[in-house]
């Protein structure tokens, strides 16, 4: 056998031996890629159980086990409605403050200049 041929052997045997470990590496990227998914599609359904569990026993039939985590649910909805309450009286004192400044035709923003300092349109 001459040098030439038993390069290309090698050649061909070290290309066929890429080749297996090139399909076994995307396998095991796919096998991860699907569990991956499986898990995040694992916690969606545990928030809606638990979502579910909290709109059901939200008022007084809490096990101990669980208490302290509804307090704190009910704490974060409490602290939701007075953001949002807070932000309501905000939008409320912006359109009381009309008559200081002019409606922007663009956005709806209130502004006493001449661009709108929010979307940059001219002030009518």
């Amino acid at each position: 056998m001459s040098y030439f041929e038993e390069v290309t052997q090698k050649a061909k045997a070290a290309v066929s031996t890429a080749a297996v470990k090139a399909r076994e590496v995307a396998d095991s990227a796919k096998i991860s890629a699907a569990i991956i998914a499986e898990k995040r599609e694992l916690d969606k359904n545990y928030r809606t159980l638990g979502q579910w569990y909290a709109c059901e026993h939200g008022d007084g039939e809490t096990p101990e086990a669980v208490a302290d985590v509804m307090a704190a649910i009910r704490a974060s909805q409490q602290k939701i409605a007075e953001l949002q309450a807070s932000r309501d009286a905000a939008e409320n004192a912006e359109c009381s403050q009309a008559e200081e400044g002019a409606v922007c035709p663009v956005c709806g923003k209130i502004s006493d200049s001449k661009f709108c300092p929010h979307c940059g349109a001219p002030m009518a």
